[in-house]
């Protein structure tokens, strides 16, 4: 209960009030997805916490439900400021609450009694992971909403021009001078504040994108600088902005469509030490492909680039806004959920008794055939080397984990 309150009431996240979804909504915001599997996994270790205690299922989800009736109730009212109460938010943690419960319920299956059960736990989250694996795959490619875009590769040569828009819609206004704004070799000049906004017939398979600015923008919160979206559709195919000292590469595919986060490019330290009237040139770079992502800035005082490759293990960042690609623990959230996906495989397979080996060996190359089929399906990146050796170590640890569990209880049974 302290995690919840500390992860719902605590003041940090505020909105602003331009952004802030209608109070009391069951669809809210451009994350909805998101914010609902947050909520659902927020609220699993509360139900499973109470079913332990011996709490029945149908109270489980009535005590969920409640207290987060309460947490949203405190939110509309103010506490803390810049939440907004939610209906969503209830029925996700009231769901949240229930898979806690379903969860302590199936809590046999830890160990199964015989390798049949075994080898289906471990067959059928293999099965999950590759169904993941696509679902994310597909996430990561071209929007399918508004205007029915498709890439332009296949569908033809789009066109660009200058955008009607008067400002970019959910964002601030930039206040250093943006110069010029190159997009797939068409350049647009205005050389004043605000971002520079480009228009294109239909979406492009890959964008080089390219802004000059002088200066800065004196706030901390993110600012497009060059900013592309679809004729008839505002939100943006991609931009580059500003969010205090750092650059940022946002780009919008399927994912949003589907109420999913998309990962972020982050360059950090890019407008270190510059005034807002700065008359120096700071060029900002990006180039977006369906498989690659890459930013770079130089000036005087910098030179940097980070690129990433969108693989199908980029789920994590797809559920979730707290950890970021190229954040303090990046590495640790693709650890953890790489681990999450491997780890019970390892662990049923190796209670499948004398057919443990055949187990696990079904398992993994029906997981190799089908990551290695993901970039030809969806056009995304392969998984790589690293993560090769991660999702085997991680198999194993998991296998060394059931074997040695099953080992300690055999005993006491």
């Amino acid at each position: 209960m302290a995690l919840i309150a500390v992860a719902t009431l605590a003041p940090y996240g505020a909105m602003a009030a331009g952004v802030m979804p209608p109070r009391w909504c069951l669809v809210c915001g451009g994350l909805w997805a998101t914010d609902g599997i947050s909520n659902v996994v927020l609220f699993g270790p509360f139900g499973l916490a109470l079913s332990m205690l011996g709490v029945r299922w149908w109270l489980v989800l009535v005590l969920s439900a409640g207290f987060s009736l309460g947490v949203e109730y405190l939110q509309s009212i103010g506490v803390p400021p810049g939440r907004s109460a939610a209906w969503a938010d209830v029925v996700a943690n009231a769901l949240g609450g229930l898979l806690g419960a379903w969860l302590w319920a199936r809590r046999g299956w830890v160990f199964p009694t015989s390798w049949r059960v075994a080898a289906g736990l471990s067959w059928g989250w293999a099965v999950g992971v590759v169904l993941l694996f696509g679902l994310t795959s597909a996430a990561l490619g071209p929007r399918s909403g508004a205007g029915g875009r498709v890439w332009a590769d296949v569908a033809g040569l789009p066109t660009y021009g200058s955008s009607t828009l008067l400002f970019t819609p959910g964002y601030g206004w930039f206040g250093g001078l943006a110069d010029t704004l190159t997009v797939n070799g068409v350049s647009f000049t205005h050389r004043g504040t605000g971002p520079l906004m480009a228009v294109v017939s239909r979406e492009p398979a890959r964008v080089a994108m390219r802004v000059v600015v002088r200066g800065r923008e004196d706030g901390g919160a993110l600012v497009p600088i060059g900013y592309l979206h679809v004729v008839d559709d505002s939100s943006a195919v991609a931009f580059v902005g500003e969010e205090g000292e750092t650059a940022s590469l946002i780009v919008t595919r399927r994912a949003w469509d589907w109420g999913l986060a998309m990962p972020t490019l982050q360059l950090d330290s890019v407008f270190a030490g510059r005034s807002v009237i700065d008359p120096s040139v700071v060029v900002v770079e990006a180039w977006i492909a369906p498989d690659t992502l890459r930013l770079s800035a130089r000036s005087a005082a910098f030179s940097g680039t980070r690129s990433m490759a969108l693989t199908p293990l980029l789920g994590w960042a797809l559920i979730q806004t707290v950890f970021s690609i190229g954040g303090d623990f990046e590495l640790l959230a693709h650890i953890c959920w790489i681990a999450v996906l491997m780890v019970p495989i390892g662990w049923w397979g190796i209670q499948a008794l004398t057919r443990r080996w055949r187990v696990l060996a079904i398992a993994l190359l029906w997981l190799a055939v089908s990551a290695a089929a993901m970039p030809r399906v969806f056009g995304v990146a392969p998984v790589g080397g690293r993560d090769w050796v991660l999702m085997i170590g991680l198999l194993a640890v998991g296998a060394a984990a059931g074997r040695a569990a099953s080992s300690a209880i055999a005993p006491l049974e």
